[in-house]
C-alpha cells in the first residue's frame, strides 16, 4: 500500500474523560473530568518492568461441538509491549479471532493464564497483575469498559441511534455519560474519523466504511489504554482504510498499544511488530525496525494506478468452464439464452434514493441507469460512501428507491407487497452480505440449509445432501457439524456464499464478500463465481479491491452517487473517481455511420475524442494523392491527445472504420486542460500517449508536430 502524507489526527486540546465512575443522577451539566490525550505513556497506567501491558503463558482455547473437540489455540505464549502497533496475521480458520477474543475477555480460555498490567482507575499493589481469565462477568465487563477499546469486525452499531449516540454508549453504560461533555467528546473523535459533518445521521444512511470509522471513535471514547481491532480495514477502500491505519499510527504514538488482526499481508511493514499464527500456534514472530513516517516518506511523490478491467467477451477463463454440481441445470446455456431473450437480468431506469433525517436531506444514489446481462460477473466499486450498498440494496428490495424503476429477473421489484417479494427474492436471489448474517444456533449445514425450508425448494430428504455438497465446494465440509461461532469469520464468510447457492437462483448479489477472508480463501470464492457465471448466472460483487476487477467480465463505478460513464474510466483508468465522474458529466455522445470523415487533417482540435463503440482509422494523406493508414482505434482508446498536449491542428484525419458505425464520447479542450492541470499523473501520461504515437509513425513527425 502507498504512504501518503502523514496526517496529524489527534487534537493537541484536552480530551473530555471522566477519570471514575459516575452515576446518571447527577448533574446533567456536572462536566466530566479533563484528561489530555499525550504522547508516551499516560500517567495512571502501570506496566510490568518488562515493559509488558499484557501477558499471556501456555493458552489453550477448545470448543466441543457433537462431542468432537476442536482446538482453536494451543499453548500460546504471548506478550503485548506498552506502545507497541501489534498485527497478528494467518489464515482463514487460524485462531486469529480466537485469540482477539481471549485478550479481551469475551471468551475464556480452556487452560493458560492472561495478566494485564496497564488498568485504568484502581491500581493494584506492588504492580501485580490483574488475571484476566479468573473475572466474574461483572468484573470483566467493567475492566472492558475502563481499559479497552473493541473494534468489532462488523461495527456492532445501534440502528436507531445517530452517530454521537453511537459513540458515547460506552460512557452510557459504564454511568460516565455527561450530557455536555460526553457529546462534544463524541463530537472531537467523530472529526478524528473525518465524519463531525454526519454527525446527527443514523447508520443506515452512511456507508460500510463510515460505519467503521465510527466504531473506531466508539472504541476511543473512553481513552482506553489497549485498543484491540479485528480486521478494521477488511472492508475499507484503500483511501479509507489508509486513513484508519494512519489514525491506530498516530494513536500509538501517542501512547496507545494497538492490537490488529488481519490477513491483508501487505499490512505487515505497517506493524511495529507482526506475529503470524496457523493451526491455532503461534509459528513466527517478527519486529519492524523501519518506522511509519520513515516508510511514508520513501513512497512520498509516487504515483500509481491500477487500470480497471471492464468489458471482456462472453467467453471465460478454463476454469470457469468447469461443471458446479448440482448448482446448473443440464441445459444451463440454454436456460440463460431464454433468459437474455426475456430481457436484461437487472435494470434499473432513473433510480434515486434520498434520506432524510435531523441533519437534513442526503441523496446516496442519483438518477442512475443500469443494464446488466445474465451469465456475467460484474464487480461494483467506489470508495466508501459511493452508493456501492445502496445499489445493492434497490436490486434485491430491500430497501426502496425514492423515484426510479428496478427491474430483476423481469421482475417489478417494488411492484410486488413485501411479503411477495421476501419470497421472490429467496427464490431468485442469492444475497452474500458483508457481515454473514448467520443464525447463532444453527450450525452450518444447518444454515445452509436454511433457503431451502423458508422457500420450500427440493425434496426434505435431499436436502442435507445438497448442503452438503455446496459447503465441500466453499471448502467447509469439515466445518458442517459445528455452530458459526466456532469457526473463524473467513469461513463464516463461505459458509453464507454456500448458503446464497442453497436455492440454485440465477442471480447472485455480493457485498464485500472476500474482504474477510485469506488470499487463498478469496480466490476460491473468486473463482466459483467465475464458474457460477459461465453457467450462465449473474454474478454481481461489490468490491473496494480494484484487484478483483481484472477477474471479472464487467466493471460499474460508482462516484457520489452516479455510476461514472463506463467509456470514460476504461478511456482514462488513471484518473480518480471523481475525475472521471466529473469527466463523464461534461462529455458529449456523437455517432458516425461506418466510412464517415470525423476529423479531417488540417482541421482544429476542440475535444479529446473517446471511442465509445466501433473503431476509427487514423489516415494521412501522401505525395501521390493516396493516403496511408497509420492506426486502428477500438473501444477504450482516444485521439486527440497529440494536438491537445503540444498544439496546433490535426495532423491526420480520422474515419469511422467500415463495418459498424461509430460512437464517441468527446471531452472539450477546456476540460482536457483543467483535468491535466489537476493530476500530473494525468499530463504524463497523455505526453508519454503522445509522444509514443509520434516515434511510431514517422509521417507524423514530418508535419512539424
Amino acid at each position: 500500500m502507498t504512504c501518503h502524507a502523514r496526517i496529524s489526527v489527534v487534537r493537541s486540546g484536552p480530551a473530555y474523560v471522566p477519570m471514575a465512575r459516575n452515576n446518571r443522577d447527577q448533574s446533567a451539566d456536572q462536566p466530566s473530568i479533563v484528561r489530555p490525550i499525550r504522547k508516551g505513556q499516560r500517567p495512571g497506567v502501570s506496566t510490568h518492568p518488562s515493559g509488558s501491558i499484557l501477558e499471556i503463558r501456555n493458552l489453550s482455547k477448545v470448543y466441543k461441538t457433537g462431542g468432537v473437540p476442536f482446538r482453536a489455540l494451543q499453548s500460546i505464549d504471548l506478550e503485548i509491549r506498552a506502545g507497541e502497533f501489534l498485527g497478528i496475521t494467518g489464515k482463514s480458520g487460524a485462531g486469529k479471532t480466537t485469540l482477539l477474543n481471549m485478550i479481551c475477555g469475551v471468551s475464556q480460555p480452556t487452560s493458560g493464564e492472561i495478566r494485564y498490567f496497564g488498568q485504568n482507575g484502581q491500581r493494584r499493589p506492588n504492580g501485580s497483575p490483574l488475571m484476566i481469565h479468573t473475572l466474574n462477568e461483572d468484573d470483566l465487563a467493567g475492566w472492558r469498559g475502563e481499559n479497552l477499546g473493541i473494534v468489532h469486525q462488523s461495527f456492532e452499531l445501534m440502528p436507531s441511534l445517530n452517530l454521537i449516540e453511537n459513540v458515547i454508549l460506552p460512557l452510557d453504560f459504564l454511568g460516565d455519560y455527561h450530557r455536555e461533555a460526553s457529546r462534544e467528546r463524541a463530537l472531537e473523535l467523530l472529526e478524528l474519523v473525518g465524519l463531525a459533518e454526519h454527525a446527527h445521521k443514523i447508520p443506515a444512511h452512511i456507508s460500510g466504511g463510515q460505519k467503521q470509522r465510527v466504531a473506531i471513535a466508539r472504541a476511543l471514547v473512553n481513552d482506553p489504554t489497549l485498543i484491540v481491532a479485528d480486521e478494521p480495514t477488511g472492508n475499507l477502500d484503500t483511501v479509507t482504510a489508509e486513513s484508519i491505519l494512519q489514525i491506530l499510527e498516530e494513536l500509538t504514538e501517542r501512547g496507545k498499544t494497538i492490537v490488529m488482526v488481519t490477513h491483508d499481508e501487505s499490512l505487515v511493514a505497517r506493524f511495529s511488530r507482526r506475529l503470524e499464527i496457523s493451526d491455532g500456534r503461534l509459528v513466527s514472530s517478527e519486529g519492524n525496525g523501519t518506522s511509519t513516517t520513515a516508510r511514508c516518506a520513501s513512497d512520498a511523490g509516487r504515483a500509481t494506478y491500477q487500470a480497471v478491467h471492464f468489458e471482456t467477451p462472453s467467453g471465460s477463463s478454463a476454469s470457469a468452464s468447469q461443471a458446479i454440481p448440482r448448482l446448473a441445470s443440464h441445459d444451463a446455456q440454454a436456460a440463460a439464452s431464454a433468459r437474455n431473450a426475456e430481457g436484461p437480468a437487472i435494470l434499473l431506469k432513473n433510480v434515486t434514493k434520498v434520506y432524510e433525517g435531523p441533519a437534513g436531506t442526503f441523496t446516496a444514489l442519483r438518477s442512475v441507469d443500469l443494464e446488466l446481462s445474465y451469465g456475467r460477473f460484474i464487480s461494483v466499486v467506489g470508495k466508501s460512501g459511493s452508493g456501492k450498498s445502496t445499489l445493492l440494496n434497490m436490486i434485491t428490495g430491500i430497501d426502496h428507491p425514492t423515484s426510479g424503476e428496478v427491474l430483476v429477473a423481469n421482475q417489478r421489484v417494488y411492484a410486488m407487497s413485501e411479503s411477495q417479494r421476501a419470497q421472490w427474492r429467496g427464490r431468485n436471489l442469492g444475497i452474500v452480505f458483508q457481515f454473514f448474517q448467520l443464525l447463532p444456533t444453527l450450525t452450518i449445514l444447518e444454515n445452509t440449509m436454511l433457503p431451502m425450508d423458508y422457500c420450500d425448494v427440493y425434496p426434505f430428504a435431499e436436502r442435507p445432501a445438497r448442503a452438503m455438497e455446496l459447503l465441500r465446494m466453499v471448502g467447509l465440509e469439515d466445518q458442517a457439524d459445528k455452530l458459526p461461532a466456532n469457526v473463524s469469520g473467513g469461513q463464516q464468510q463461505c459458509a453464507a456464499i454456500a448458503r446464497a447457492l442453497a436455492t440454485d437462483p440465477p442471480i447472485i448479489l455480493a457485498d464485500e464478500p472476500t474482504g474477510n477472508l485469506d488470499s487463498r480463501a478469496a480466490g476460491v470464492v473468486l473463482d466459483l463465481f467465475e464458474r457460477l457465471a459461465a453457467n450462465g448466472k449473474t454474478v454481481v460483487i461489490v468490491t473496494h479491491d480494484p484487484a478483483i476487477t481484472r477477474q471479472t467480465h464487467q466493471t460499474v463505478i460508482l462516484s457520489d452517487g452516479e455510476i461514472v460513464d463506463a467509456t470514460v474510466a476504461r478511456a482514462l483508468p488513471f484518473l480518480t473517481h471523481p475525475q472521471m465522474l466529473a469527466a463523464a458529466r461534461r462529455a458529449r455522445k456523437v455517432s458516425y455511420p461506418a466510412g464517415t470523415i470525423i476529423l479531417r487533417q488540417g482541421e482544429p482540435v476542440d475535444h479529446l475524442s473517446l471511442v465509445a463503440r466501433g473503431e476509427v482509422e487514423i489516415v494521412r494523406g501522401n505525395a501521390e494523392g493516396g493516403e496511408v493508414r497509420l492506426a486502428r482505434l477500438g473501444q477504450g482508446q482516444f485521439f486527440g491527445e497529440v494536438e491537445l498536449t503540444r498544439g496546433g491542428d490535426s495532423i491526420a484525419s480520422v474515419r469511422a472504420a467500415a463495418g459498424r458505425d461509430v460512437e464517441l464520447s468527446l471531452l472539450p479542450r477546456t476540460e482536457f486542460h483543467r483535468l491535466v492541470d489537476e493530476s500530473s499523473l494525468a499530463r504524463e501520461l497523455f505526453e508519454d500517449v503522445a509522444s509514443t504515437r509520434l516515434a511510431e509513425n514517422p509521417r507524423m513527425q514530418a508535419s512539424g508536430h
